[in-house]
């Protein structure tokens, strides 16, 4: 797992800019990494707790989400991508996405 990032986006507006902010089917598409996983949640205000509730993995209240914890993990045997289907919606709480009804 790596990361593209040069500098860590501090905002949503930063956010949009990358390319793992653009639909799964546009080309330039990238899948996030641990960086971009770890700045987007910090950015929507959420704890890995938090995530791990809103996208619905299993957490412990007390250890934490195992699941989250190795989206973030930058390297080695721990880390995992994450879901497409977690990250849309992390792109949709942050307002990267707009949901309209149908």
């Amino acid at each position: 797992m790596s990361s593209y990032l040069s500098k860590i986006p501090t905002s949503i507006d930063d956010f949009k800019l990358l390319p793992c902010s653009r639909d799964i089917a546009d080309v330039d598409f990238v899948a996030p990494g641990p960086l971009e996983i770890k700045a987007l949640r910090n950015l929507i205000g959420f704890s890995q707790n938090d995530l791990a509730k809103f996208v619905g993995v299993t957490y412990n209240q007390r250890k934490g989400s195992t699941a989250v914890r190795k989206w973030e993990t930058v390297s080695g045997n721990e880390a995992r991508p994450i879901s497409l289907s977690a990250w849309k919606l992390m792109q949709i709480k942050a307002g990267l996405i707009v949901v309209e009804s149908v």
